[in-house]
This record gives C-alpha cells, structure tokens and sequence, in this order.
C-alpha cells in the first residue's frame, strides 16, 4: 500500500489530502481497478478528527477500496461554505486525473462523511450532481462524479433545535448561505444513493437529522438504507477499541459496530464494491 499527503489548491487556497492507496495483487494474474471512498472527519468544523480518518481509511482499504482523507475548509476568517464543496470537487476531480497505473475504478467514487463532515457530502450530494446547482456554487470546472455516499452520525439541518450547532453565530460562521443550511433541501432527482447510520441516543446531533434526510431520499425515489441504533454517543467511529479514546467506554458499542459491515453489503448491493473480483 502506497501512502501520500498532498496540497490541492483552489486560486490562492491551499487544502491537504491524504491518499491510501492499494497495491495491486500478485496472484490475481490481472490487474484490478479499485474503488476509491472519499472520507470527511467530524470535528464540529473547527477541527478534523483523526479518529475518522486513518482508522476508517485502513478499514475500507481491507476490503477493497482506495481511500482519500480530505482535511476540508474549518471555521476561520470566512465561512467554511461555498469553499469546503469546491473542495469535495477539486478532490474528486484530482482523482479522476490520476494515471491508469492506480488501477482506480472512477465511476466508483464513494464518499464518506461523519458528524460535520456529513454535512459536506450530504450538501454535496444535492449539488454536485445538478448542473445548476454546480454552476452557482461555481464548481462546474471540475470533472467526475461520486456514485453514493455514505452518512454517519450526519448535521443534515442546522437550523434543527436541541441539535448542533445550535448557535447562530457558530451557523453563520459556517454559512451565510441560507440555502446550504439544510442539505436535505439540496436533494434532487439527481442525487446519489446514501446509506445512513446513527444511534438513537445522540446527545449532540438529533436524530431528526438523518430521518430528515432519508425521508426526502424517500420521497424523490432515490435508493436508501437507513440503521438507527438504540443507544450509543455522538462520534463513535468504529465503535470498536481502534477508535476509543482511551479509559472512555462509552466510544465501545458492539452493535452500532456492525454499520461498517452493513455499509460494504450495501455498496455490494448497489453494485460499487466486489463485481471486479
């Protein structure tokens, strides 16, 4: 496995992601073109959690997908919206650029987002594939397409009370843009198919967030899987030991584990993982 971290810029705005890239095996006597999953930490936007970006990448690269860490626009000087999707597509567009020598499958591009971060490829999911919205978020210089994403513990609506950000301020300072706030609005009949996950019981985002969203996937008829745990934190990555902070149980939670496995049976299903074998 080749590892890298490179700078993408967008005019004078410089961003970092970090690739995990499969070798190519031996004893397949041919070669393989992988997917490859996009994945967008949480981190309340002021930070990327790195409990979502390399344990995550490591699980998916074991089986069978090329991963991509992208470390998106925070909270700063101006707001993390319109500059964190035309990050998403500056990134997918790299990938599309590289050589046939990453034995990269392009049209099987997956994006992954987790608590904030969700909220990057929910939005995206509404707006990267309408030509109009890509032209008025001015991101139709990009090339490529995802073909699904994947949602955990997902901030869909922030205006949502009792739910994050639950501050004006902290909302303005991710978008001025009304429009962006709620992503399940952005969904069209172009949208993507999502699978998504979250725990009953999280104390920091509603619930109602990914209801919301996979009413809406409902109601367009766009293909959807929704798991909603009994209990279990806000954040739990993995939910195994590989993602517990240490002396903090409460990130262990043996049933809302098994949403890695459900997602890769769903991207199966959905024909994105598996049919190059």
């Amino acid at each position: 496995m080749k590892i890298e971290e490179r700078k993408l810029k967008i005019s004078d705005h410089e961003f970092t992601v970090k690739g995990y890239w499969l070798d190519q095996i031996s004893d397949f006597g041919k070669p393989v073109d992988y997917p490859v999953v996009i994945i967008c930490p949480g981190g309340g936007f002021t930070f990327h959690s790195g409990r979502e970006e390399e344990p995550l990448a490591l699980r998916y690269n074991s089986f069978g997908m090329h991963a991509v860490v992208l470390e998106y626009k925070l909270i700063g000087d101006t707001p993390v919206y319109p500059m964190a999707l035309q990050e998403m597509a500056k990134t997918i567009d790299w990938i599309n650029q590289q050589p046939d020598s990453m034995h990269i499958d392009k049209d099987k591009i997956i994006l992954a987002g987790f608590s904030a971060g969700a909220h990057i490829v929910a939005a995206y999911n509404g707006i990267g594939p309408n030509p109009t919205l890509r032209k008025k978020y001015q991101i139709e210089r990009y090339k490529g397409q995802h073909a699904a994403v994947i949602l955990g513990y997902p901030v869909i609506d922030m205006t949502m009370k009792d739910s994050f950000p639950d501050d004006d301020k902290v909302l303005h300072e991710i978008s001025t843009d009304e429009s962006l706030w709620k992503s399940q609005e952005l969904l069209n009949k172009d949208s993507k198919p999502a699978f998504v996950w979250q725990t009953r019981t999280d104390d920091l985002v509603n619930v109602m967030n990914s209801l919301v969203y996979v009413e809406k996937m409902v109601q367009l008829g766009l293909p959807a899987e929704f798991h909603m745990f009994g209990s279990g934190i806000h954040g739990l990555g993995l939910a195994t030991y590989v993602t517990k902070k240490p002396g903090k149980d409460k990130y262990l939670n043996k049933r809302a584990s098994g949403w890695m496995d459900l997602s890769l049976t769903w991207l199966e299903m959905m024909n994105l993982l598996g049919s190059a074998y």
